[in-house]
């Protein structure tokens, strides 16, 4: 396995800033949903202002969501080329869970990785994105922030050559409690729950296989993949879901949600059930994988 170091990538700085991510979003401010009072508010003003400091420009995509205003923020890395590369994760959360895993571990990775990129030259030019409304009751409708997102790069004619979903990154354990959708697939993966997870469906397949050999390229994290037929396993459940809808490829990164971690949408999904050394490696094998294309 090869190891790459780097002057931007510092892993004690990363996960010292994943840690303050994840502490403000799913601690100081908690569940983060249409119907707690002021929270999506707050969350994204947190978003806007750690994606500033960077120095970008924050475009606020907002939109009308049962009667309230809800915005997509999202910032542009410009590359050599026009071909676009979304990273994206949404920063809702179901009522009564703070999110930690679910999904503060992902925006954190996020803002991270914008940081990591902001002074780097890229080919593909990447765009940032943080979602609203990826919970239910918005899921799979037009109101969900990541369709609204898909639909405009469609409309606009923009070339998207793979979105990348950040999906709960953050639960790693060393025991064998993994669970799959198929009990016979615990021949063919690990039964410890200490892997993260790349999947996509079959129009999606060249970039599954692209960011499963980076990460394991790029960083001490294993990676297993699986591509799949659109309604299998658990694969469409996130943001990646909605680029599909709108004929885009599409992938999702994950440590496999309620397939490994106990707290999906419970109250218990804390701050302190957290790996951040291994989040902090899956942050670097995106970074350098982001960077090989």
């Amino acid at each position: 396995m090869v190891k790459i170091e780097s002057p931007h990538f510092q892993k004690e700085a990363v996960i010292e800033k994943l840690h303050q991510h994840v502490g403000n979003l799913s601690v100081k401010i908690g569940e983060r949903h249409l119907w707690k009072e002021g929270s999506l508010e707050r969350t994204t003003d947190y978003i806007e202002s750690i994606l500033t400091s960077f120095g970008y420009p924050v475009q606020r995509q907002t939109y009308s969501c049962y009667g309230k205003s809800v915005s997509n923020l999202i910032v542009e890395k410009n590359g050599t080329e026009k071909e676009v590369v979304v990273i994206g994760a949404h920063y809702d959360t179901v009522p009564g869970t703070p999110g930690a895993d679910d999904n503060a571990s992902a925006v954190a990775g996020l803002l991270e990785l914008a940081r990591l990129h902001r002074n780097i030259p890229t080919r593909k030019t990447l765009l940032f994105v943080a979602f609203a409304n990826e919970e239910p009751p918005c899921f799979g409708f037009s109101n969900m922030g990541s369709m609204i997102c898909a639909k405009a790069l469609k409309e606009q004619g923009v070339s998207v050559a793979v979105m990348v979903s950040l999906e709960m990154i953050g639960y790693f354990r060393p025991d064998q409690t993994q669970n799959y959708p198929l009990p016979g697939m615990s021949l063919f993966y690990p039964k410890t729950a200490d892997f993260i997870g790349v999947v996509g469906n079959f129009h999606s397949s060249k970039y599954v296989s692209l960011f499963k050999k980076g990460i394991r390229k790029y960083s001490a994290i294993d990676a297993r993949s699986l591509t799949g037929p659109e309604f299998f396993g658990g694969i469409n459940l996130s943001d990646n879901s909605s680029f599909w809808r709108h004929g885009f490829r599409a992938i999702m990164v994950t440590d496999t949600s309620f397939f490994r971690n106990p707290n999906y949408h419970q109250e218990t999904d804390t701050i302190d059930t957290l790996d951040f050394e291994k989040m902090a490696e899956v942050v670097k094998g995106l970074h350098f994988t982001l960077m090989e294309m």
